[in-house]
């Protein structure tokens, strides 16, 4: 998972460094504009599946983990309007999170080249005693969520793999007439007839779990398609 995909120059937040800096909310989407998907975590799968595909990467690693198309096409999405407004009902929790993030060992950082975290910016982070105020506090809350949502995904994909319940996943969109089909490469959906087959112990644990109201949504989010080709 690019874990800072948006972000040009992360930096750890320092509440002596950064005392003075206040935190405006994101009111432009624009920093998303030229990518068509991004990381999702498998609780959003429900939510999400009602407007965007989940289908799956892998890494080089040959690890998977699941994405969010927000569009058919190579570069860029509609999913916002031409002013960086989001257009659509949901807004994936990877995106939401940004300009914050948590470093491998826990510590929030910020892209610096974010408009969102600045001495001119709304609500402060650090009180006069350099303590967390409630906007930092809520931040952090929903960071550590985020991490929480991420192990478990990555905990659900090694499942799946063990199970060998990955296939490709090659998508052609029809274009509009005298231009060539869009053709999306390198996915991977679930196998749904594999996933079926599955023994009667795997299905208990995965259920207990959570896992297999997972696969259900990713399933389903599979009709999402064809809104986006609509788009």
């Amino acid at each position: 998972m690019n874990e800072l995909l948006f972000y040009k120059k992360p930096v750890a937040l320092n509440r002596d460094q950064h005392k003075s800096f206040k935190y405006q909310p994101v009111s432009s989407y624009e920093f998303t504009r030229h990518v068509n998907s991004v990381p999702a975590t498998a609780i959003e799968f429900f939510e999400a599946s009602r407007e965007l595909p989940v289908l799956f990467s892998k890494d080089e690693e040959g690890n998977f983990f699941p994405l969010l198309l927000l569009s058919l096409t190579n570069d860029g999405h509609s999913q916002m309007d031409d002013d960086g407004k989001w257009t659509s009902g949901y807004i994936p929790a990877f995106i939401r999170r940004y300009p914050f993030a948590l470093n491998g060992d826990g510590t929030v950082c910020f892209d610096k080249d974010s408009e969102c975290v600045s001495e001119d910016g709304e609500k402060e982070l650090f009180d006069d005693k350099g303590e967390n105020t409630e906007t930092l506090k809520n931040i952090v809350t929903f960071l550590n969520q985020f991490d929480v949502e991420h192990k478990r995904t990555v905990e659900f994909c090694a499942a799946l793999k063990e199970q060998d319940l990955f296939k490709p996943f090659n998508l052609q969109v029809m274009a509009k007439e005298g231009e060539a089909p869009l053709r999306l490469e390198g996915l991977f959906a679930i196998d749904d007839k594999k996933f079926d087959a599955l023994e009667d112990d795997v299905v208990n644990q995965w259920f207990r779990k959570a896992y297999i109201a997972w696969v259900y949504a990713h399933l389903h989010s599979l009709s999402a398609i064809q809104k986006l080709a609509k788009k």
